[in-house]
């Protein structure tokens, strides 16, 4: 379910929330969404979790007083960590939904980072796979689309909840962490073309 806020065409990406179906009180945006007031008292909202390289300056946004906050400094880059902050956002999460609240996630556009943070959640609280979690994700906000680092780090952080052993997950990370890809976004995508093409043949 999506929560339209205009029917302005360029801003419709940034401009609703969407409900992530059977999670509970967890929405997923842009940021465009925290500065509509009556949306957002209309929802059960009581957490807000940035995902953003920026601040979002909440604590000027009269209608978000009293709402428990967080924030991930992080860009939009496919070279980013993103999975180190895994453990702790989905932390935020557990707590507000197990304490009859409501979150709201939200990146720049609501497509990629806040997206990544979702599906990390869904793995780990659900057990699902990262890409059952993100068409999931894509059933409460169609636009979300992870960039393909973090999609690689969905797939490390899969492997990691399986592991039980917090030593071995520690060793997961930083196995990842050495031998990680890097490269600008072009070369991201041109790897992730050349992944596709092989797997065809």
């Amino acid at each position: 379910m999506s929560y339209l806020l205009h029917g302005s065409a360029c801003h419709t990406a940034m401009g609703y929330l969407g409900l992530i179906p059977r999670a509970g009180n967890l929405y997923i945006g842009g940021l465009y969404a925290l500065h509509q007031q009556h949306l957002l008292q209309a929802l059960p909202i009581t957490h807000v979790l940035s995902v953003v390289d920026y601040e979002p300056n909440l604590s000027k946004l009269t209608h978000l007083k009293g709402v428990k906050k967080m924030h991930v400094w992080v860009q939009d880059d496919p070279d980013e960590d993103l999975l180190k902050w895994f453990e702790k956002t989905g932390g935020f999460i557990k707590k507000a939904l197990e304490g009859s609240g409501g979150v709201f996630v939200h990146c720049a556009m609501g497509k990629s980072r806040s997206a990544a943070v979702v599906v990390a959640w869904l793995v780990e609280r659900y057990g699902v796979s990262w890409e059952e979690g993100l068409k999931q994700v894509e059933e409460g906000r169609p636009v979300c689309d992870p960039n393909p680092g973090f999609k690689e780090q969905l797939a490390v952080w899969e492997r990691i909840v399986k592991e039980k052993d917090e030593g071995k997950r520690k060793e997961m990370y930083k196995e990842w962490e050495n031998a990680r890809f890097r490269g600008s976004a072009w070369e991201w995508e041109k790897r992730t073309e050349e992944k596709k093409e092989k797997a065809r043949l």
